[in-house]
């Protein structure tokens, strides 16, 4: 054979061989795969095989390279040669041949954004890498966090001693609070809303004299800001929020170091782009340029860490930033069955700033979308746990089957439910307990004060709440004396006789509390001793709305109604504080229960069974999306939740929450199928905007006669104008 020959023979053997390497894989995965060199964009719906694509691409680079130059090839080949490549490609000489143009495995960095996410990634690529005979266990799989502390340790020295553990920055935000003299209700709320604040100016790059604080007066913000720096200055800390910060400048002052880490890492791929912030991504452009051999993958669909500084634009404007780019979008979803890929298209359809695509799926049709629809917040725990039950008697584990909501105030009525039919169940985010929420420990701190007189730490948390003008040098001298807190305040000479009316009114407020049943009380708390008016206060004190300390007054309420006397609703708290606790426990040990979890916690997750709780306007989306940007991020939320289900969905509606009507998620409604005219046939349920719902009794052609739930005769309408005007669908609900 010439050697043009030969050169043609040896690309077809090398070809072949890794098309079996990637025989696994389908087109689009092929196709992300085997991109050369720059910058590659694969959007990756859920459930398409997107940690596949980042293993085999690895494996691609490190094998055979991202460039192949035919004129490169030995001039010496052989047909022999070829024979021994093609028979043993596994052969050392096959591999020093085949893997001529590979890269070197310490030349790629692999970024994720959890720990646990870069270990069992790089347990998944030995694992792989071994099936295959290969010694490239030197790629560098790591966090954000991790990498960017790698680079400032190698120019500042710093040691793991020199980070701010989350206790200890607690620590030093509640000592600031306290020397700038700041007054907070509730300690653990106030610490985590500014810790938040605090790292999205890092994050997000903003200028401290720009930024409005939701959490305090703008200008004791930036006060309390600049005294938490100079803290870290003055000790040689540095917090989580630093490490992205400052080595985003240390790269964009120091060429030196720029180049050296570039020439370490020279092909960098990325997982859950999607959740990328500002200053990771400006630092990720600094380390991949000039050549920005980035390979990224994400779901803008699948956005939804806002409040971290995370948003769909990074994704969406990647072929602006690098115009050579390539795009890949893996479409199968291998997860879920037709009907759940079908609803949750569109859903997320509606969003207007996304990649346009259409997830389909591998499997079977499945079940229709199970709607649950209860009268109220605890018929609907009821619900939920009856059809948990349901699953079971299809053999579902109960590991197998999770109920994601929106907030974490939504767990209380499952909790309670789950403990009372002894269901085992697992709280897979920090889900706070409600009973530790400090509105809970005033309502509780007001019953146990009128069942114990004696109780002076009770006392001393309601005292002034609402304001009874008792004032710290007041109760301070009054703690000085032995006997209760109350008794010794009456008699305390510097007392004033307008305080003493005080005094004596909470009196006869404890002496009525006494006798109530625990909803009752709580109801006399709020109303007639003015704790409703305490929280008004409150929330315009702190700047913040008032709804959401309403919510969680209306959810202790709620769940005081099961409950005849104080001894079995004290009792039960202490009990799901203990579930609570042992829940907390189990981080990392095998998880047997029922999954609860929020939909943020839920996202990477997957289920056989799948039931998203508390489906109403206010609640999903939230009252507190008003923007479009905010609005298309609830969606997102929405839409991660639905697909985090393998087979069975549902979604729960309640039509009261705390004696208040409420309106079915709008989600609900762009989950309904707009139909082609083959889908109608006899006994097809649709929805009609001016009929209702009905089903179809006779079909002839376009014309239908229909049934409708509100009608007492049939009606015939047609079908093809309905859809023509857009204004029939089909249900593709089961209901409870």
């Amino acid at each position: 054979m010439c050697k043009m020959d030969l050169t043609e023979e040896f690309i077809r053997i090398r070809d072949n061989i890794i098309q079996n390497d990637l025989e696994k894989l389908n087109e689009n995965q092929r196709h992300a795969v085997l991109k050369g060199e720059g910058p590659q964009i694969v959007i990756a719906g859920p459930g398409s095989g997107k940690t596949h694509v980042i293993m085999y691409r690895l494996l691609y680079l490190i094998k055979y390279g991202p460039v192949f130059n035919a004129n490169r090839i030995p001039q010496d080949l052989t047909k022999k040669d070829l024979e021994i490549i093609k028979e043993t490609p596994n052969s050392s000489y096959a591999k020093a041949m085949l893997h001529y143009f590979g890269i070197k495995a310490e030349n790629i960095l692999v970024i994720t954004f959890t720990k646990s996410g870069a270990d069992e990634m790089k347990a998944r690529f030995l694992s792989l890498i071994n099936k295959n005979n290969l010694d490239c266990g030197k790629v560098t799989f790591s966090t954000f966090h991790s990498i960017f502390f790698r680079i400032l340790r190698s120019v500042y020295g710093y040691s793991l001693k020199e980070i701010l553990t989350e206790d200890e920055k607690r620590l030093i935000i509640r000592r600031i609070a306290e020397e700038l003299k700041i007054s907070y209700d509730d300690e653990q709320e106030f610490i985590t809303e500014l810790q938040n604040e605090i790292g999205l100016i890092k994050n997000d790059l903003i200028d401290l004299s720009y930024y409005n604080s939701m959490v305090l007066p703008s200008e004791q913000f930036r006060t309390f800001f600049l005294f938490y720096e100079e803290y870290k200055r003055k000790n040689n800390k540095i917090d989580f929020d630093d490490m992205l910060y400052d080595c985003y400048i240390l790269l964009k002052s120091n060429k030196k170091v720029l180049d050296f880490w570039r020439n370490k890492f020279k092909y960098i791929l990325i997982d859950e782009f999607q959740d990328i912030n500002k200053v990771q991504y400006e630092v990720i452009k600094l380390l991949a340029a000039p050549n920005n051999n980035l390979f990224i993958v994400g779901d803008d669909d699948q956005s939804i860490y806002r409040f971290r500084g995370a948003r769909p634009e990074f994704l969406l404007n990647f072929p602006k930033d690098f115009k050579d780019a390539g795009k890949v979008i893996l479409n199968i979803n291998y997860r879920s069955t037709k009907k759940i890929v079908s609803a949750s298209n569109l859903v997320i359809s509606n969003n207007k700033k996304r990649f346009k695509k259409k997830m389909e799926s591998i499997n079977d049709e499945g079940e229709e979308i199970f709607l649950i629809q209860s009268e109220d917040i605890e018929n609907e725990a009821v619900n939920i746990a009856d059809w948990i039950s349901g699953c079971r008697k299809k053999s579902i584990d109960y590991k197998d089957i999770a109920v994601i909501f929106r907030t974490n105030l939504q767990a209380r009525a499952l909790v309670d439910i789950m403990l009372d039919l002894n269901m085992p169940f697992y709280l897979r985010d920090e889900i706070s307990n409600i009973y530790e929420h400090w509105i809970a420990k005033d309502l509780i701190a007001y019953i146990k004060l009128s069942m114990d007189y004696y109780d002076n730490e009770s006392a001393e948390r309601i005292l002034n709440k609402p304001k009874r003008y008792l004032s710290k040098g007041l109760i301070f001298e009054a703690k000085k004396e032995k006997g209760t807190l109350l008794d010794n305040l009456y008699y305390l000479p510097s007392m004033k006789r307008w305080q003493l009316e005080k005094l004596e009114e909470l009196n006869y407020n404890l002496s009525r509390l006494k006798k109530k049943r625990p909803a009752e009380a709580i109801t006399y708390i709020r109303k007639d001793i003015g704790y409703n008016d305490y929280i008004l206060e409150y929330a315009q004190y702190r700047n913040i709305g008032v709804r959401g300390l309403k919510e969680v007054l209306d959810e202790i309420q709620e769940a005081a109604k099961s409950f005849n006397n104080y001894k079995d609703w004290l009792n039960h708290i202490e009990n799901v504080g203990e579930e609570i606790n042992k829940g907390k426990h189990k981080k990392g040990a095998a998880k047997e229960g029922i999954t609860l979890t929020t939909m943020h916690g839920a996202k990477g997750l997957e289920y056989e069974a799948v039931c998203i709780a508390g489906a109403v306007e206010g609640i999903i989306p939230h009252y507190k999306s008003t923007s479009i940007g905010e609005l298309e991020e609830e969606r997102r939320l929405f839409y991660v939740g639905m697909t985090r289900a393998k087979r069975y969905l549902a979604i729960s509606t309640v039509r009261k929450r705390y004696e208040e009507e409420t309106k079915a998620s709008r989600f609900i409604d762009e989950m309904i199928f707009r139909p082609s005219l083959n889908q109608f046939q006899k006994d097809t349920v649709i929805i009609h905007q001016k009929f209702g719902k009905g089903k179809i009794t006779n079909l002839q052609g376009s014309i239908a006669e229909v049934k409708f739930n509100n009608d007492f005769f049939k009606r015939k309408i047609n079908l093809e104008i309905c859809i023509e005007k857009n204004i029939i669908s089909i249900e593709n609900f089961k209901s409870l």
